[in-house]
């Protein structure tokens, strides 16, 4: 096989399963571990991928467009959401975080939730908008016309003034290695503040996310108590597990 083609099966199997080890090239391939590794050096200096010890990890820079984001895998995250939200009941503080899967959250509540609702999320105050027994507190900020997010430092001064009982976190990327990564420093401080305020962290990843690296880091995976996931594969889950979450894994395809 010549390099181009090694390479090109490189970035494949990172794009299609997050990550491409070392030890598993060298068998799939045929070729000796330093070639593998000259491959992973030129295509980290091309940015491409990102390198850890014994292999390397996606890449995930581009901020994608709500529009485009919301008809990515609508199905899987409106499950995941619908058995996630079985993590919060009888909480009365809860933050949900800006994001399309934590949007499916959001519509999925119970009709007889009661409690109070942050977001930074326009869309999501909206959706809660038909529950009568929640009360909505929706931050004031910067409105990103991308992400329909609201951050900004106004934003994050309002969440230093806040005890959050449990915050529905979204994320861009998630690796065992690397942590909770974003790619726009603006959010990753954003992020930061939101875990430091919270009692109790859930995230709902599509298994999409895992593995993947952006460039700002928020904070190390131990810093999430419950990481729901429809990833069945045991050494991925381990590898996240063995970091401090509790997996709680759903099949959903």
């Amino acid at each position: 096989m010549l390099k181009k083609e090694r390479q090109i099966y490189i970035l494949e199997k990172v794009k299609r399963e997050g990550r491409a080890i070392t030890n598993d090239l060298v068998e799939e391939l045929g070729v000796a571990e330093d070639t593998i590794r000259k491959d992973f050096q030129e295509l980290s200096k091309k940015g491409l991928v990102r390198r850890i010890h014994g292999g390397v990890l996606r890449m995930e820079n581009n901020i994608i467009d709500f529009n485009e984001r919301i008809t990515m895998n609508p199905t899987i995250k409106q499950q995941l959401a619908m058995k996630a939200t079985e993590l919060i009941s009888g909480k009365s503080v809860v933050y949900i975080d800006g994001g399309t899967t934590n949007l499916k959250f959001a519509e999925s509540l119970p009709k007889d939730h009661t409690g109070t609702i942050i977001t930074n999320s326009p869309a999501i105050a909206l959706a809660l908008c038909e529950y009568k027994n929640i009360k909505i507190n929706l931050i004031g900020g910067k409105l990103d016309p991308v992400t329909r997010i609201i951050k900004g430092t106004s934003s994050i001064k309002q969440i230093e003034a806040m005890n959050i009982e449990c915050c529905i976190l979204g994320v861009s990327s998630l690796s065992p290695e690397n942590g909770i990564t974003f790619p726009s420093f603006g959010e990753a401080e954003l992020k930061k503040e939101l875990i430091a305020r919270s009692s109790q962290i859930i995230v709902i990843a599509n298994k999409e996310k895992l593995g993947s690296v952006s460039t700002f880091l928020a904070a190390d995976i131990s810093a999430i108590d419950i990481l729901v996931t429809n990833e069945t594969d045991e050494r991925i889950i381990k590898s996240y597990s063995k970091r401090g979450p509790q997996v709680i894994v759903y099949d959903v395809n």
